[in-house]
């Protein structure tokens, strides 16, 4: 981000630590939260001094749940692994559970209501079926502070009574006002002696990128005291960047409430900034379908997957490399 202003990352489900595109952006930009159920990674996380550390199981109440901690511990959830549907893939055994710890939940609109979490401009959760109810424990607090959301979704039953994709995105609309902006995608194969050709399987998870349309923005905003908006705007921007959809960085720049958020020389730092990082290799005005038909399937032929029979997109939005943009 061009302008010395902080987003503050709200990542519950923090296994591992902050990811893309949060991972490449300077520290005195970043504020993090990291939210993790797990005792031993919740420690982890501490010891890496990753950001602000949460130990909390969150849900849509305050209950007792019990997380399932699984031979990969990446797919601990509180759901119980759908395992009829899972062994027909290879590797099922990396759901069955080894360890059971309870839990005490939380939500989000307490949290804030007790002071615990204050500023939060975008939230990315995966929580392996719980992102919906995380949703829900903070629907009052998300929507009225939140730009965008990052979360896990699923479009196969992994786990038993899980909600879908189709849940998650009608609440993140309807509920949240935000609309979808990009997904990555994971396919498995179903078991089989070959698993070389072809590379695309069933679609089973993969990340849904959700950001507040131009279309209620100002709305949103003109609710907040002025300086608030501010912040939440340049956020909003900041992360448009992140992610590398630079046509809406500019077009929201180009809106006429924008100028009541934005200063004349901070408008003009963000345009410059733009400019330059958007600017790339691109030989051809309007490309080539030949030339993109021949290197995609020169691409394909080395796309790297999971001992055959699981192969994802390698991340929402856009980045660049060098001199080149690519997604």
């Amino acid at each position: 981000m061009p302008l010395n202003k902080k987003v503050n990352l709200l990542d519950v489900g923090a296994r591992d630590g902050i990811g893309w595109p949060w991972n490449t952006m300077q520290e005195d930009t970043l504020d993090v939260i990291l939210v993790e159920p797990d005792p031993v990674e919740a420690k982890a996380l501490k010891d890496q001094g990753h950001g602000r550390i949460l130990p909390y199981a969150l849900w849509n109440g305050e209950t007792t749940l019990t997380l399932n901690i699984n031979n990969s511990p990446g797919t601990s959830s509180v759901f119980e692994a759908n395992m009829p549907f899972l062994q027909q893939f290879d590797d099922s055994q990396r759901f069955e559970v080894k360890d059971k710890i309870t839990l005490k939940t939380k939500t989000i609109d307490n949290l804030a209501k007790n002071n615990e979490i204050d500023l939060v401009d975008f939230v990315k959760i995966d929580v392996q079926g719980g992102e919906l109810a995380i949703l829900q424990g903070g629907e009052k607090f998300f929507k009225k502070n939140i730009v965008g959301l990052e979360a896990e979704v699923e479009f196969a039953p992994m786990y038993k009574d899980q909600p879908l994709f189709s849940d998650i995105d009608v609440f993140a609309r309807e509920k949240l006002g935000l609309e979808l902006w990009d997904i990555s995608k994971v396919h498995w194969k179903y078991q089989q002696k070959n698993y070389k050709t072809p590379l695309k399987g069933r679609l089973i998870f993969g990340d849904a990128l959700y950001l507040r349309p131009i279309s209620t923005l100002n709305e949103w905003l003109s609710a907040m005291d002025k300086e608030i908006a501010s912040e939440k705007l340049h956020a909003l921007i900041a992360t448009t960047i992140a992610y590398g959809f630079l046509d809406y960085t500019f077009a929201i720049i180009n809106t006429s409430f924008s100028k009541e958020y934005l200063s004349k020389k901070e408008e003009e730092i963000i345009a410059k900034h733009l400019r330059k990082i958007s600017s790339s290799v691109y030989p051809f005005k309007n490309g080539s379908g030949l030339l993109s038909h021949i290197l995609n399937i020169l691409m394909y032929s080395f796309k790297p997957t999971h001992e055959g029979w699981a192969n994802g997109e390698s991340r929402i939005g856009s980045k660049k490399t060098l001199f080149f943009w690519w997604s």
